[in-house]
């Protein structure tokens, strides 16, 4: 009996320990803030959703839980603008938050937040370039210098490749930690599909249950179903007066569904390419079903008109939240899809010369409109 009660005892013991093994416990402190609430958020559907809360005590609070996997987690205090992310693992994790400088913040105990770390250090030169580009293209669009605009943007092109390079090389060197699918994920709007498709299958196995992975893999299936040689997926949209309007209506022609939105840059930098397309190619057979991620309609109307958008217009006013953008995994604008005269795809994501260039392939030159000579 006492050796049964003995195994008992040590049996107790071990599972305790393996308890605190297999949990987490994050303990912090805020400098210079004494009382108020603190909240741990998870990021599940597209948004960041409240799983936790903790009441500061003399600038102290606490959580803890329990993840498969680590996961990327923020805390946050809404009243002093608080916003930290941080990986979360079973471990115990101690956070110093310094409300002033947020970026300055210690965190200690979890591996993948050291990970993550590296790949944010190594990124610091080329977002502090970033940075000064955009000053750059600020200034020069208030003193409506053009070429000082190209500049930049030309400039914020080649970093952006930098920066796109620097995260597939990270993804495929740390391919068994969590953070690059987390990192590939925050980023996909960069890759087309071959691109995320290698990405994923370097990541290894153990990471099958990571949430960001999955996300990614449904992004895959979104993307193969609206690929060049596929049939464009069918949807009806509201037009710019409240009548319905269904894309497979709209046979007949070549189709650019473009989506755009009033509030973006690029987007209303890009349109003079499209109104241009549009009168080349209008009489040939070329048409356009513009898709807004507006969520305001008298500042969609507004940039319709001040742009000479003549085509029709189609949105359902949820923002990022569109239904046909969800459909055809669009996560940045400018985008489009270019159809063939049966809604094939046969182009995506063409601007300027590209869509012009693609457009001569299919219907030769651009239609030159003859000039009237009047005679005196």
């Amino acid at each position: 009996m006492r050796k049964i009660a003995f195994i008992l005892f040590i049996t107790t013991i071990l599972a305790s320990c393996m308890d605190n093994k297999n949990q987490f416990t994050i303990k912090g402190s805020l400098q210079g803030v004494d009382t108020g609430m603190v909240f741990l958020q998870k990021y599940d559907s597209d948004k960041w959703v409240i799983v936790d809360s903790s009441i500061l005590k003399q600038g102290a609070f606490s959580f803890t839980g329990k993840v498969d996997l680590p996961e990327m987690r923020n805390i946050t205090m809404r009243q002093n603008q608080i916003l930290v992310p941080v990986f979360v693992e079973n471990a115990n994790i101690e956070i110093q938050i310094f409300p002033d400088s947020l970026d300055k913040s210690i965190i200690k105990g979890s591996s993948t937040q050291e990970v993550y770390q590296q790949y944010l250090t190594m990124n610091e030169s080329v977002n502090l370039k970033m940075d000064d580009v955009y000053k750059e293209w600020k200034k020069a669009k208030e003193t409506n210098d053009t070429i000082g605009m190209q500049r930049a943007d030309s400039i914020s092109d080649s970093l952006d490749a930098m920066m796109k390079k620097q995260l597939q090389d990270f993804a495929k060197k740390n391919n068994k930690t969590v953070v690059s699918p987390y990192l590939v994920m925050r980023n996909s709007w960069q890759f087309e599909l071959p691109e995320l498709e290698e990405l994923v299958n370097t990541m290894d196995t153990t990471l099958n249950g990571s949430p960001y992975l999955q996300i990614l893999q449904k992004r895959i299936d979104i993307l193969k179903r609206v690929a060049v040689g596929q049939i464009a997926p069918d949807f009806t949209m509201n037009d710019s007066v409240g009548n319905p309007v269904t894309l497979s209506s709209l046979k007949g022609k070549v189709l650019l569904v473009d989506f755009w939105a009033s509030w973006c840059s690029p987007c209303r930098a890009e349109n003079p390419s499209v109104v241009k397309a549009y009168q080349d190619f209008g009489k040939k057979g070329f048409d356009i079903l513009g898709c807004s991620f507006d969520q305001n309609r008298e500042k969609w109307m507004k940039a319709v008109k001040a742009d000479n958008l003549t085509w029709t217009q189609v949105s359902d006013l949820k923002g990022w939240g569109n239904a046909a953008g969800k459909l055809y995994g669009v996560n940045s604008i400018p985008a489009n899809v270019l159809l063939d005269k049966d809604h094939k795809i046969i182009g995506r994501n063409l601007r300027g010369e590209d869509l012009h260039n693609m457009l001569v392939e299919i219907f030769g030159p651009a239609t030159v409109e003859k000039k009237t000579i009047r005679r005196k």
